[in-house]
This record gives structure tokens, sequence and C-alpha cells, in this order.
């Protein structure tokens, strides 16, 4: 296992990514709106044990990556999703927050847990629900009268106030620095998009997702906690591939100005996804 980031070479020796497994995408709304991240997590957990057939008695850490504040019981998302996965409850939890490296960044700490503290297995999970980014308030506690101002986390949290520049903006001074034309991010959007409904259609996609249902997680001890899809009985499939033409990307108006919109960008989802990071002796068995 290796990884290069920011201009080093990070390398683990006989370190091994077991198995993964993930929810289905649900878009922004629509029917995980509801679920808190630490749900969709703990599912992603249960599931990834009984896909690789590995005991979570046997896990030695436990790391997520969860990167919005989506309930209020967030603080405690690495400590529930190990408790509700069955993992022992003296093995430690922590939250990894890193924004768009957040997932290789688990995965990394999972293996310098088992080189640097003789784990033999780490469960590694990332969650979100950007459905359930609050409207907040930080000036509400000792405000003056007509002060107190609400925002939209979702979109405030996109903005980095020291450059004063979007996370939009700065696609488009990539852009312009990489001389990137709009009519290549259009085609690069759909070609993706055709490629993701041709997986989907073949059943690829399938092999790497836990259909979801209503269900309810439990542990002796504990409060039940439940995982409440909406409108649908079961959801299987991730919810936002849909055909989308070349012709019809370059009909849509930019978001920022440049060659961003929303259908050529990143979709605005919930879902959460686990794997397994692991010593060989899991491998052979």
């Amino acid at each position: 296992m290796a990884s290069r980031h920011a201009g080093l070479t990070a390398q683990w020796s006989d370190i091994w990514l077991l198995d993964g497994v993930r929810t289905p995408f649900a878009d922004y709304s629509g029917a995980l709106a509801t679920v808190s991240p630490t749900d969709l997590g703990i599912k992603a957990a249960r599931a990834v044990f009984a896909r690789a057939g590995v005991s979570p008695q046997d896990v030695g850490a436990v790391i997520t990556g969860s990167m919005a504040q989506a309930s209020f019981d967030t603080f405690c998302l690495p400590r529930h999703i190990g408790l509700y996965s069955d993992v022992p409850i003296e093995v430690p939890a922590h939250m990894v927050q890193r924004v768009c490296g957040t997932g290789i960044e688990v995965l990394m700490q999972a293996a310098d847990c088992i080189t640097n503290k003789a784990i033999d297995l780490t469960l590694c999970v990332g969650a979100e629900s950007m459905s359930r980014n609050p409207v907040a308030s930080y000036t509400m506690r000792g405000f003056r009268m007509g002060s107190v101002g609400f925002k939209d986390f979702l979109w405030e949290a996109l903005l980095d106030p020291s450059a004063n520049v979007t996370m939009g903006d700065t696609a488009e001074n990539l852009a312009r620095q990489y001389q990137i034309t709009r009519p290549e991010v259009d085609a690069f959007a759909a070609q993706s998009f055709e490629r993701a409904i041709a997986a989907q259609k073949s059943g690829f996609l399938a092999g790497e997702i836990v259909p979801l249902k209503t269900e309810t997680f439990e542990r002796a001890g504990y409060q039940p906690r439940e995982l409440k899809v909406k409108g649908v009985k079961e959801l299987a499939a991730d919810t936002h591939i849909r055909p989308s033409p070349l012709e019809t990307l370059a009909t849509i108006r930019p978001a920022f100005g440049g060659v961003r919109t929303g259908p050529n960008s990143s979709a605005i989802v919930n879902g959460a996804c686990a794997a397994l990071v692991a010593i060989p002796i899991y491998v052979a068995g």
C-alpha cells in the first residue's frame, strides 16, 4: 500500500485493503435526506464486515471521515459507528477532516496505526449528508437585538474567507491556469455519465453497493438507532446517474461565469462507504 501526496511518498509494507462497500449515493433532498451520516456509516460498516467475513471483535481502531456537522451528535460519529457495528467498547475511535482529501487520509492513518501501534485490523468509514447540512447561526449567544444571522452551512462552507474565494471560483481559476475549455469540461462530464450508466446497467456498480431499507440498529445497553429511507421500500442504486448528452450539457448556464455548471460538476449527494485495512493474515483467511 502506497500513497503520494504533497510531493512526498508514504509507503507501508505488507498492509492490505481487505474489502470495501458503500451505500447508494442519493440526491440532495432525496431518499436519504433525513438519515444521519452516523447511521449511513453504521450500515456501511456492518456490510463490510459481512462481506469480508471478518469479525468486528478483531478491530483495533476505528477511523472515520465526515466533514459537515450534519447531526447534533456528529461529535460522537466515530464512536457510534464502532459501537453499533459491534466493535469492542474499549477500541478507540476518531474523526479525520481533510476536506476533499479526507478519504485517503483515513486509509493512510489506518495503515499508520497498523505499522506504529501493532494493530491487526482497522475499520475505515466515510459518511456525509449534504441534505442535513444545517442553516446555522454562530452569533446567537450574546447577540444584540436585530443582529442574529442565519446562513446556509452547505453554501457558506464552500467559501475560504482568507482568500475570499469559493470552491467554484477555485475550479475556474484552475481552468484558466491550465487552459481547460467549456467544451472539454462538458465532454468529460458526458463521457463520465455514459460510463456510469453502462456500469449501472451491467451490474458492475451493484457489486460495490449495499442496498438500503428502513431498519433499526441495536446494541445491548444502548438506545436503538434508525435508518429511515424516504419514499421507496429499497434504495439499491445511485440516483444521480442519468442520461446527460453533450448537446444538453452545452446549453446549461455557467454557475461561476466560466466553465462550471451543475451537470458538469460533482453531485450533491448523501451516502457512506466503509473499508477494512489489515495485515496479511486476514487476506489468507
